[in-house]
């Protein structure tokens, strides 16, 4: 077996001032990050959010997510249903009539 050799530790001292705009840099990173989330939410969508996204009951969303009348997404072997916002807004346009004056 090898002896481990002790590594010496050198303290550095760092200056508040350096700390301090350290700090001050990485809020703001973060805080534009999280703002660039926010302006573009994800596509994708949760069985809840897409209920509440096309006005549907959970029944009615489960039922069509069951015959395959919707288009959704799931993962082999979980139970976790995802749906892009974008093939729901299609659906929708090519599902329903429309009534009313033309858009």
């Amino acid at each position: 077996m090898s002896a481990q050799t002790a590594v010496p530790v050198v303290a550095v001292p760092i200056p508040d001032a350096l700390i301090e705009s350290i700090a001050n840099k990485v809020a703001v990173l973060v805080a534009a990050h999280v703002s660039r989330r926010a302006e573009t939410p994800s596509p994708w969508m949760d069985f809840n959010a897409t209920c509440a996204y096309l006005g549907f009951t959970p029944d009615r969303l489960y039922k069509l997510t069951a015959a395959d009348a919707i288009p959704h997404h799931k993962r082999p072997g979980s139970q976790r249903l995802l749906f892009h916002r974008d093939e729901l807004d299609h659906w929708v346009a090519t599902t329903f009539l429309h009534f009313g004056p033309a858009r």
